[in-house]
């Protein structure tokens, strides 16, 4: 086994344990999940779900350590790929009428006993809460 090998390993069962955390969240806050890991046009949705008539994409962020202040949590050329996805998700389940917000949960700490779980809805780095894709 490649050295570095364990360690993306441990950062992906690190990552599945925080979509796993964050979704058991937004399910307690009421809302339906709807697919995890959700491929499509080249970019992947971590949680799609419904609040009501709003779809809601989540993306999922975890860091065994606080996170840094100093750089955006989603960078723009993920951003876009998430917007791709999304776009992909609505078209091919006929949800393209509905209104729809990107989220954004923040998982510090061990994801089976997290420290913090944190939820930025319509999270923009900017701190707007458009509901639109990002460009």
């Amino acid at each position: 086994m490649h050295p570095g090998s364990l360690k993306a390993m441990d950062r992906r069962e690190h990552g599945r344990r925080a979509e796993r955390t964050a979704e058991r969240m937004l399910r307690r806050a009421g809302l339906i999940i709807l697919a995890r890991n959700w491929r499509g046009a080249g970019g992947e949705v971590d949680l799609a779900a419904l609040e009501g008539e709003t779809l809601v994409f989540v993306e999922v962020k975890s860091r065994a350590l606080a996170f840094p202040e100093d750089r955006p949590l989603v960078r723009e050329a993920q951003r876009r790929r998430t917007a791709r996805a999304s776009r992909s998700f609505r078209e091919r389940f006929g949800v393209a009428h509905l209104p729809f917000r990107f989220d954004l949960v923040t998982v510090t700490g061990d994801p089976e006993r997290p420290a913090s779980v944190d939820w930025a809805k319509s999270y923009r780095d900017d701190g707007t809460t458009e509901h639109r894709e990002p460009s």
